[in-house]
């Protein structure tokens, strides 16, 4: 059995606070090696996720106490990522891609995310908000 078969199983971890970002991208790396993951899809895979939490915590609304769930499971096509927050509703999609922002803010980070991952779904309930994005395979 080789080591992308023996480690096929998802992998789930609750974030919380100042170090949710770190724990986020350390779980994603983890995930990626244990994965056999090229270096540039676990790269990839570590930028995306990155950058989506650190948006929860900078522009989603987040505090401290906030919890946030990271999923992470290979597919055929790809890696599957999910987070679950309690943060302002958004849903990436519909934000306006940064070429198309005359003041030229922000937004890099969501470009990003848009161009190496597709997203799969959104939804904003009571309970917060579910992201559900595929990353897929690219040759090295």
């Amino acid at each position: 059995m080789n080591k992308r078969e023996s480690n096929s199983g998802p992998v789930n971890c609750r974030l919380k606070g100042r170090n949710a970002v770190l724990q986020a991208v350390g779980a994603a790396r983890a995930f990626g090696e244990a994965q056999s993951l090229t270096h540039d899809n676990c790269a990839r895979l570590c930028i995306v996720i990155e950058e989506l939490v650190a948006n929860l915590y900078e522009h989603g609304g987040l505090t401290d106490e906030d919890r946030v769930e990271l999923s992470m499971a290979r597919a055929p096509e790809g890696t599957r990522v999910t987070i679950v927050d309690p943060g302002h509703p958004f849903d990436p999609r519909s934000a306006i891609p940064r070429g198309e922002r005359p003041e030229g803010g922000g937004g890099a980070g969501l470009d990003i995310v848009r161009s190496w991952a597709r997203i799969c779904d959104y939804s904003a309930t009571p309970e917060g908000n579910r992201l559900e994005l595929l990353l897929p395979d690219r040759c090295p």
